[in-house]
């Protein structure tokens, strides 16, 4: 696009961006475009059929064609408005963005053309579920039947048109030469022509999966053609693959997984690993379903170390695989066989890599994978790894294997909020910037001034002035007026504090109180009733005082970390299902969550440090965030504003594509920390240092864990150090690291094989192996835990006193409860066992967090932290590998365990103390609420329903709705309802 064209659209996108945003402000320099809309038009109608012509490659230049288009629609009436709109899909389409190309044809009524090359035109683009044009249904066809001499017909056909319709006259000849452009485009990209040997008939199910898919899917994306390009789908080889967020990195694993165990490998399994519970669940009910019903059985792993019953169930049957890497390390202990069947793990989010215990846990399963004699093959994927050469080295890829694309469905724009002027004169202008092209940025000029912060106060009736100096106040007003466009969502990088999500949403709040002449996310809630049923079920559960209930009643979703995964969900559902407007998160929302956000205001990208200074996100993670505004199937594009200028540096390196730090891992890191310390202070590493220390404990624990499946009895000790060396060079910091940090890490792995060896030689080993327990906590278990009751047999409650005092005095005194129990109260007072256990019990009572926060003396907020990193971490990780090691112990005496104490670490997953209510919980009831209630009934302990499963007994129970609605609210009731459907909620 030539530079005086950029700069025309540029600008007319100026002018609409002041139309949306309501702006009183005037830019004379675009004085020029008044009456020309017209010239503009035209000016980009010539554009699109000199790409068409010269068969344009520059896809930015495509999106940009498409979103002018659409843009200068608004100013156009009729047919003319119609045909705007129908070339900025084809514009879209060219350059790739079937899905922009989706959304805007859908803005136009099939009724808009008579003839039939119009027709086929708004089919192909718009893809109804029964297209009226018989050249589309046909093209349609052909790729679910894998008949693909027929696309390639279609499209000769198409440009044998185009060719005669240029003698009759333009109007015939636009359409025609337009299809012809679309026909070849999908003759590329359609499902079956990106597949290799794609018309075999072993694709099939696949492609009619994805064809009867609402919306339909049609075609791949650029991005996915150039991995299947490059032979991700046809060779056996490690391969890497960086693609943007949002660029189909699902769909391309659902291909891959389908390819490999229905050819490749057909009677193996295939593993993918994802970092976050949120994400595993939120797999299950979409991939995880898609796969099952290929005929690809798929379980989803992600509870816990030590795998629950349901985990362990019929595992023989399952294809496929889908875990957290700790939820498959524990799986992999209990169930050891699985190894030498897994022929594929692909690794979703990999620079995860750096994230911490988590990043080091994930390390050594993937250095652990990579050394078997058999080992499976690995696909690493990210959307910002700088250097993922060397990661697919490290994994055994070659250079050829290296897959890096830069197509994002939908385009990202930046801007940053500058204040002019102080106290009575200040307003803030929203910077538009121009970073693809060499034009000067423009400036929305009084995007935010003292008229927007005016209010009548109602006890004076005097006019006010909303205090609107800082950048939080005017970060929350930038996203009130960007509701015009879309979903909003507003970035804070903690959740607590002056900066943090919670005092952005109280500023909300607080602003909406004081009735601001602002947009409020309220107005554009389109279903109330769901809204304040939604609203009643966070006020029950965490009281009507709570921010996120108070949030919620005025259009606004509140969203981190420590917010329980049963009201994420329904959190989650609200914002995706464009029920609510507004979201303020954390990180949370980076996390591989679907969300459709228009945009995103960044209200600061800094967190605190141990030096008391803010320290900027990293680059990558600030990159992995702002690709969550604008989604493909959402919107064209996406808005990302910078709302504190001293921060815009930290983001324009993100803006302008730079890639930002490498990734090299957290275990590297944790070994420089422990070499300087031991230098520090003088020491020399011991099984001890190691196993008193919970910093070091995921480094522990995951080497310990790889080490118990390769001892066997043939092995001699010196032998077996030798392997743990080699094993130590096989991991990822081994490739990094000098001589003396070499040998600490080599130092780590052979102490811990003589730890190993020691438990083969005590023959304890074989408790280890059975229960995936972790060899560090063996000696606390047998000396601390068992002999703290007489008999374990006798519990027959999870609240039993006895059990509880038992089993968290244990816990208690475990360094890393210790540590984790220290960072979750913070400035609070540490709680002792008694006080631990009050919590405890109300948690397994079923109480609501409102109920336990009253009970613990803790407010709300303190209370979730606790809970999400105390209980749900490391209080039931504990338990689990406790009890599992009790069961062993005791066995080898020939002491039973009862079921209470058996159970006992999913009661505690689950928040119940019934065995009926923990079935139904695993069994996919999504809340606690109603399984507490439905466990507890009389009918789940009546002989009569010895035979009926405790989801049958519910199903039956819920037909009493008078009963159910008075007990559980219409909301949770018809949510819990739906749960236990024959369906059930996979099929949603």
């Amino acid at each position: 696009m030539r530079e005086s064209l950029r700069r025309w659209v540029a600008d007319i996108e100026t002018r609409y961006s002041i139309e949306d945003f309501a702006l009183e402000s005037h830019l004379r320099q675009l004085n020029y475009l008044d009456g020309r809309s017209t010239d503009l038009y035209f000016s980009l109608v010539g554009e699109l059929f000199d790409r068409v012509r010269d068969r344009s490659e520059d896809q930015r230049g495509w999106a940009t064609l498409g979103n002018a288009l659409a843009s200068i629609s608004r100013d156009l009436q009729g047919v003319s408005r119609s045909d705007a709109l129908f070339f900025s899909a084809a514009a879209f389409y060219s350059g790739g963005y079937s899905a922009s190309a989706y959304l805007t044809m859908r803005q136009t009524s099939p009724n808009s053309w008579n003839d039939e090359a119009h027709r086929a035109c708004y089919d192909l683009l718009a893809r109804p579920s029964e297209p009226a044009s018989k050249v589309v249904r046909d093209l349609i066809s052909a790729v679910r039947e894998g008949t693909l001499e027929s696309v390639e017909r279609a499209v000769v056909d198409a440009e044998r048109n185009a060719e005669v319709a240029l003698v009759t006259g333009p109007d015939e000849w636009i359409p025609r030469r337009l299809f012809a452009a679309l026909v070849r485009q999908f003759g590329t990209v359609n499902l079956r022509s990106a597949l290799p040997d794609g018309g075999s008939q072993r694709w099939t199910p696949l492609v009619q999966s994805f064809l009867d898919r609402r919306p339909p899917v049609w075609e791949f994306f650029p991005s996915q053609v150039e991995a299947i390009d490059a032979g991700l789908l046809t060779s056996t080889e490690t391969y890497s693959l960086q693609m943007p967020t949002g660029a189909g990195k699902t769909a391309l694993t659902e291909t891959l997984l389908f390819s490999h165990l229905t050819t490749a490998s057909p009677d193996s399994k295939a593993v993918l690993l994802v970092p976050y519970r949120a994400l595993a669940r939120e797999l299950r009910h979409s991939l995880g379903r898609r796969l099952s019903r290929l005929g690809l059985p798929t379980k989803t792993i992600y509870g816990g170390t030590v795998p629950s019953l349901e985990e362990s169930e019929d595992l023989e049957n399952v294809r496929v695989l889908i875990a957290t890497p700790e939820a498959l390390t524990g799986l992999l202990g209990a169930h050891p066989e699985i190894l030498s069947q897994l022929s594929l793990i692909v690794c979703d989010e990999g620079h995860l890599l750096d994230g911490g215990s988590r990043g080091i846990g994930l390390e050594l399963l993937l250095a652990r994978l990579k050394s078997r004699v058999q080992r499976p093959r690995m696909v690493f994927v990210s959307a910002i790894v700088p250097n993922v050469e060397e990661i697919n080295t490290w994994l055994g890829g070659s250079d050829s294997t290296v897959v890096r694309s830069d197509f994002k469905p939908a385009v990202a724009e930046y801007a940053v909020l500058r204040p002019v002027g102080a106290g009575t004169t200040l307003s803030v202008g929203l910077e538009l910037q121009e970073l693809s092209t060499t034009l000067p940025a423009h400036t929305l000029s009084e995007f935010l001034q003292r008229s927007d912060f005016q209010y009548v106060k109602r006890e004076t009736g005097r006019l006010n002035t909303y205090p609107y100096s800082s950048a939080k106040t005017q970060a929350v007003a930038a996203a009130r007026k960007s509701l015009a466009l879309g979903t909003v969502a507003i970035f804070a990088a903690t959740k607590t504090g002056d900066q943090g999500v919670l005092a952005l949403a109280n500023e909300l709040i607080k602003q909406i109180e004081s009735d601001l002449p602002l947009p409020a996310p309220v107005e554009y809630v389109r279903d109330r009733s769901e809204v304040d049923g939604a609203a009643a079920y966070l006020a029950q559960e965490f009281g009507s005082g709570w921010t996120g209930t108070k949030a919620l009643l005025v259009g606004l979703v509140v969203h981190h970390g420590d917010i329980p995964q049963e009201a994420r969900e329904v959190l989650e559902e609200l914002v995706s299902a464009r029920r609510i407007p507004m979201v303020m998160c954390t990180s949370t929302l980076a996390e591989g969550v679907n969300l459709p956000i228009r945009t995103l205001v960044l209200y600061s990208v800094r967190r605190g440090s141990a030096s008391g200074r803010p320290v900027p996100m990293l680059a990558r993670d600030i990159k992995n965030l702002v690709g969550r505004a604008g989604r493909a199937g959402n919107s064209t594009k996406g808005l990302v504003i910078c709302a504190n200028p001293n921060q815009w540096d930290d983001v324009l390196p993100v803006a302008a594509g730079q890639p930002g730090e490498r990734v090299e891992g957290a275990l590297i890191d944790l070994l420089r920390r422990l070499q300087a310390a031991l230098t520090r202070e003088g020491l020399d590493l011991t099984n001890q240092i190691l196993e008193d220390e919970p910093e070091l404990f995921p480094l522990v624990d995951g080497i310990d864990s790889t080490l118990v499946e390769l001892i066997h009895g043939e092995l001699g000790q010196e032998e077996f150090l030798e392997i743990a060396e080699s094993l130590a060079s096989s991991t990822f910091a081994a490739q990094q690291i000098d001589d003396s940090d070499n040998q600490l890490l080599q130092g780590v792995f052979t102490l811990r094989a003589s730890r190993v060896y020691e438990l083969q030689s005590s023959g304890r080993l074989s408790w280890i192996r059975d229960t995936g327990a972790r060899p560090r906590i063996l000696d606390s278990v047998l000396n601390d835990l068992y002999p703290t009751l007489a008999t374990w047999d006798s519990v027959d409650s999870p609240l039993d006193e006895q059990l509880l005092d038992a089993v968290l005095g244990w816990v208690f005194h475990q360094g890393d409860f210790q540590r984790e129990l220290a960072a979750a109260y913070r400035r609070e007072k540490i709680p002792d066992a008694a006080s631990l256990r009050e919590l405890v019990t109300a948690w397994l009572d079923g109480r609501s967090f409102a109920e336990m926060a009253e009970v613990t003396g803790l407010d709300i907020d303190t209370l979730l932290r606790v809970h999400a990193k105390v209980v749900m971490h490391a209080l039931v990780t504990l338990v689990e590998q406790g009890v599992a090691l009790l069961q062993r112990v005791s066995a080898e005496s020939g002491a039973p365990v009862s079921d209470s104490v058996v159970s006992l670490p999913g009661y505690l997953r689950f928040g119940v103390s019934t065995s009926s209510a923990r079935a139904l919980m695993a069994g996919g009831l999504r809340h606690r609420r109603s399984a507490v209630a439905l466990g507890n009934h009389v009918e789940m302990s009546s002989a009569a329903n010895i035979f009926a499963s405790p989801m049958d007994i519910a199903r039956q129970l819920l037909q009493d709705s008078d009963d159910w609605n008075r007990r559980l609210g219409t909301y949770v009731y018809q949510r819990t309802l739906q749960d236990v459907t024959d369906e059930g909620p996979s099929q949603r």
